[in-house]
């Protein structure tokens, strides 16, 4: 397994790649030594400039038939724009339990644009943390154009 790291305003992004695949993306709050790790590391890059809307590298995701078709639907959410719980269960005819479950057992955020996934009244948690679910939230509503 290789591991990539990029270093954002607020912390590092450390990806993790198998044979030429994503498998996991992770936040660190502390700025690590950045790792070059090809198109994963360079395409974060662009997305953290405002230069890409949407990850396409390659990825290897395990899960169930659930998970997959939520984080399908997510995927699917528009760069800037949010949708509820409630919103996306409704959608796709499972309980807003079953989207907040499979949102925290994202494996690659950013990829599947989790932080994109908020509460009724509030923003609520994120993989991350909430300080980074608040700065990518920040960031794409800045690269709007």
């Amino acid at each position: 397994m290789e591991k990539g790291i990029v270093n954002t305003e607020i912390g590092s992004i450390i990806i993790y790649v198998k044979d030429d695949k994503a498998i996991r993306i992770e936040f660190s709050n502390e700025f690590l030594k950045e790792i070059e790790l090809g198109i994963f590391t360079s395409q974060i890059k662009e997305y953290f400039e405002g230069k890409r809307k949407k990850l396409l590298f390659e990825v290897e995701i395990n899960t169930g038939k659930t998970f997959k078709r939520v984080w399908d639907f997510v995927r699917e959410i528009p760069y800037g724009q949010t949708m509820t719980y409630g919103q996306i269960a409704k959608i796709l005819n499972v309980n807003p339990r079953v989207v907040g479950f499979a949102m925290s057992k994202n494996p690659l955020p950013i990829y599947i644009p989790c932080h994109r996934v908020v509460g009724k009244n509030d923003i609520h948690g994120f993989t991350g943390g909430r300080k980074w679910k608040e700065y990518l939230l920040n960031l794409e509503s800045s690269q709007q154009y």
